[in-house]
């Protein structure tokens, strides 16, 4: 008797756990809707006029920050250009060399962030929404895909925890094998060209090339791999020339080479700024707008919308509930929550 009542008992708990799981979404929905129903247009008008102001404001604190980046950026371009004209014009000494690698790296180990995402890149290129960070060169150390091989060959290619499988058909040339293995890639973002000497180069982003310098694991079938187990494959990085560190200064040759660059950073820094300053002048006169616009009577569900377009990734409406169950917030307390 007593088993079959906790049987009965067991089974009731388990229905109880199990109903709420399944109507808990449909319940929460109906509370939201509850509660923005009740929430005053006015109000959510006040809120979406402080995101907007909070967004903005962020938007020119990360501007100033990438300004002040690119400022010393340019510093550091003008005192390279500099120090490499004096070094072609003294017909170099080891003190010049020394001096310019100094800057070099200076350049090169430069780290401009806002709230912990990087405003230039590695190419001392401004970073925003439609202009991303430019990607990473590599290429295989001990390992020459692009060779023309008289059987086919499946080659595994695995980044991290993502891996390819791709087929290099037997007799085909450097440009059409390199299509097959582009297209390999292409679920793992990395994209593969020939360059002028006819060698493989892959393009990853700063995450792909971390994970890449670690060893990529390859497996073949004997004609450009080992067949086997799988190899851990280095890599070389290939520096484009807007990189400061692909910048030599051994030679009159590459001073030469490396003044007509770093005189061509020195241009798209500054055209970067004058960009800069354009857009925080744009916010400004945004926010401006903003701040003088009076409450007018507007439709809730728009309104709503409007709200969680601006607030993403985190649900707007959630946040707007969450803030009218405490009644005695200031503005400058909200200012930080949309923040």
């Amino acid at each position: 008797m007593l088993q079959g009542i906790t049987d009965t008992l067991n089974i009731q708990q388990r229905s109880q756990s199990v109903a709420p799981a399944m109507g808990a979404q449909q319940v929460l929905k109906d509370q939201q809707a509850s509660n923005v129903a009740a929430i005053p247009t006015h109000r959510l008008e006040s809120y979406s006029k402080w995101a907007k102001v909070t967004q903005g404001q962020h938007k020119i604190s990360a501007s100033q920050v990438a300004e002040q980046g690119l400022q010393q950026v340019k510093a550091l371009l003008k005192q390279l250009h500099n120090q490499a004209k004096q070094s072609l014009n003294m017909q170099q000494s080891t003190l010049q060399q020394s001096r310019a690698k100094q800057l070099q790296k200076q350049l090169a180990q430069l780290d401009i962030r806002y709230q912990d995402q990087p405003l230039v890149d590695h190419q001392l290129n401004l970073i925003s929404a439609t202009r991303p960070a430019a990607k990473h060169n590599f290429s295989l150390k001990s390992v020459d895909l692009s060779v023309e091989k008289q059987r086919d060959e499946y080659i595994t290619i695995q980044l991290g925890s993502d891996s390819s499988r791709v087929l290099l058909p037997a007799n085909e040339t450097a440009n059409s094998l390199v299509q097959h293995l582009s297209s390999a890639l292409q679920p793992l973002d990395i994209l593969v060209a020939v360059n002028k000497s006819g060698k493989f180069v892959f393009q990853g982003s700063k995450s792909q090339w971390q994970q890449a310098q670690a060893g990529l694991l390859m497996t073949g079938q004997g004609q450009r791999l080992p067949a086997g187990e799988a190899r851990s494959i280095k890599v070389n990085e290939e520096l484009n020339w807007q990189d400061p560190r692909e910048w030599r200064f051994g030679s009159n040759e590459e001073l030469k080479q490396a003044i007509a660059k770093i005189a061509k950073s020195l241009h798209k820094v500054e055209l970067q700024l004058q960009e800069l300053a354009e857009s925080k002048q744009k916010i400004q006169q945004q926010l401006q707008r903003i701040n003088s616009q009076k409450p007018t009577a507007a439709d809730l569900d728009t309104t709503m919308n409007k709200l969680t377009s601006l607030m993403q990734p985190s649900p707007f409406n959630l946040q707007v509930t969450s803030l009218m169950a405490q009644a005695n917030i200031t503005r400058t307390q909200v200012s930080a929550l949309l923040s």
